[in-house]
Formats: C-alpha cells, structure tokens, sequence
C-alpha cells in the first residue's frame, strides 16, 4: 500500500484550509469574533473584505499554539478533576441577538472554583517567554480581558478562567480568574456595532486605525493608515507611543533571554567540533561512518584578494576602484549595561 506524499505547495495548502475553514466556527468573515474585539478595527474587518493569505511562519506558529492549547486544556481537565466541559469539538458558540459579534470559549467550567459560585468559562493563551513574565507580573493586556468578557456577555456565565502558559515550557502556567464586568461589556457591544455592516464601510474616513490596540508593524493594511503613519512620523521626532514601547520591550526581554540561553550552546558547539577535529588528526583519520552521520576532515583552498598590498603599492588604483556601502546596525544594550549580538541589515 503506497502513501500518496503532499507537495510542499499542496502542503502548505492543506495548512492554510485548516486554519481558514473551521466548520465549527462558521464563515469567520460575517462577523466579528471575541477573540478579535479588542483589536484595531481597521485591521479585523480588512481582513475580512481583503483576508492575507498564511505566509509558512505564521501558519506554522498557530498550528502550533493551537496544539499546545489542546494540551493545556488536557492538564486543566485533570487539575479541575473532570468538571471541564465542552472543550474541543464539543465547544459551545454564543451569539449576540442584534450584532455580528460571536464567542467560542475554550470549555466551561462546573461548580465554581475557589470563591467564584456557579459555573463559568474557560480560556486558554499562549505567550513567548518574555511576554508570559510580563503577563505574569503587570497583568493581562486590554485584548485579553475584552475577549473574556465578550466570552461572558454572550453567554451569560459571571466568571472566567484565564490560563496563560509559556510556549517555550508547559511548567510556567499561571492563571487568572476575571468577573464580568456589564459596563465593559457594554463598550465592547459599542465597537461591534461599528463594525456591524463591514460591506459598507469607506475604511479610510470611517474606521481609523487603532495602533494602542495592536502591532502597527505586522499589520498588512499599515501602508495606508492615516492612525500609523501619525505614530511613525512622532517617531521621526524622538515621540514613542506607550503601545510601541511596551510592544519593544517584550521584544527586547525575549532577545536577550534567548541570546544569553544560546551563548552557552555556541561555546559548546565549538568545543565538541575542536575535540572531534582533534581526535581525527590524532589517529589520521580523514572519514568514518558513524551511527549518527559521517564525519570527514576536508581539505579546501582559497585565494584572497590582498587589498592592504594594493593600497600600499598603487594607492591611486585602491582609491579608484573604493565602493562604499551603507548598512544600519541594531545595537540593543540592557539596562544592565550588558549588550546583545548587533545585526547588520
């Protein structure tokens, strides 16, 4: 019996409809989801009149929180002891009366937990290292607490369970219980109505883009939004939105945990590669086939243009054939005073 064997392309596909083409959720362009509420506006419904297509990494990354959630829904079953209920396909959806605004909660939650009384809903998220420890120690960030309380408004519970955990390690889990909150609530009604009708909507002058709510630099409808060119053009004068600067700090947190993780890799990496050239010269071994691989001792040659001669001999020839390039380099120096590797783009 053969195997028929996916294409990249047929591959990269099949993701794409996976990601896109959720029966259980229904056709995500007609509305408007709580997981999307406090995002800008502008961005969720352009991406419903003009959806990007998944590039790999971004399909690859939310094929792989959504695994890692399933996981973790899998242990807060077993911690809850079994009161955990309408996860995974069994997912309840609830929707508003009036508006194109709709709910799937991770699960619900029986009985109550702790001092909440009754039931009440389940979410999941994932976060990167540096951003599970701020979450950790400031607190959720506004998009996570409107997607709960949309969740709770729609369905009705008072209570929610929010279970945040790193992707780097299922270990570093922390949770946060959240009441409903109708004033909130009725805010979040506010924004849908906006973006009820999203067919008629001119975006430019009816939809300002909204960049405290979300990454101006990733978003693929930027290029023309009057909102994020206003930022960039204060960041021209030194101005950096709080929203910016938080967004930078977690990007600076990750890079020099996972830069101080590597280093310890690197040294060893050219530690073993020293000792095994070491012990192949010793015993004049120039190739040996090994469980693991092959390893082999190659002899090249390379020829190298010997500028400082030229320079020395026909300065006037160096100086004419001189090309000067301009490249800008990231320096990112801790408050520690520590600096990270510098990348040259």
């Amino acid at each position: 019996m053969s195997i028929p064997i996916v294409a990249p392309a047929g591959m990269e596909l099949a993701l794409q409809s996976r990601l896109e083409q959720n029966a259980r959720l229904g056709d995500r362009t007609k509305y408007i989801g709580a997981s999307e509420i406090g995002s800008c506006l502008r961005r969720v419904v352009l991406s419903k009149l003009y959806p990007e297509p998944f590039d790999r990494a971004s399909m690859g990354r939310m094929l792989a929180g959504k695994a890692m959630e399933n996981e973790v829904v899998q242990l807060v079953r077993i911690a809850l002891n079994g009161r955990l209920r309408n996860t995974g396909r069994a997912q309840l959806e609830f929707k508003h009366l009036t508006l194109p605004l709709v709910a799937h909660p991770d699960g619900t939650v029986l009985g109550g937990i702790a001092w909440q009384d009754g039931d009440g809903i389940l979410e999941v998220k994932t976060a990167g290292a540096a951003t599970f420890k701020r979450y950790q120690n400031d607190g959720l960030p506004t998009q996570y607490l409107d997607q709960v309380q949309a969740q709770m408004g729609l369905s009705g519970f008072m209570w929610a369970l929010l279970v945040l955990v790193s992707r780097e390690n299922l270990s570093e889990m922390t949770t946060f219980t959240i009441q409903f909150d109708p004033e909130h609530y009725a805010r979040l009604e506010v924004r849908a109505a906006r973006a009820m009708d999203v067919s008629t909507y001119n975006i430019q002058n009816d939809l300002p883009g909204e960049p405290e709510r979300g990454f101006c630099h990733t978003c693929p409808y930027a290029a023309n939004c009057t909102a994020f060119q206003c930022l960039r053009k204060a960041g021209e004068s030194g101005e950096v939105a709080e929203v910016v600067r938080l967004q930078l700090e977690c990007q600076m947190d990750e890079l020099t945990t996972l830069e101080r993780e590597l280093e310890p890799l690197q040294d060893r990496t050219a530690e073993l590669r020293d000792q095994i050239k070491a012990t192949l010269s010793a015993y004049l071994i120039n190739r040996v086939v090994l469980d693991g691989g092959v390893l082999q001792m190659v002899t090249s040659t390379r020829t190298s243009f010997d500028s400082k001669s030229l320079l020395r001999d026909t300065p006037d020839l160096y100086a004419r054939y001189l090309k000067t390039a301009t490249f800008t380099n990231l320096r990112v120096t801790t408050s520690k005073g520590a600096s990270c590797q510098s990348m040259a783009s």
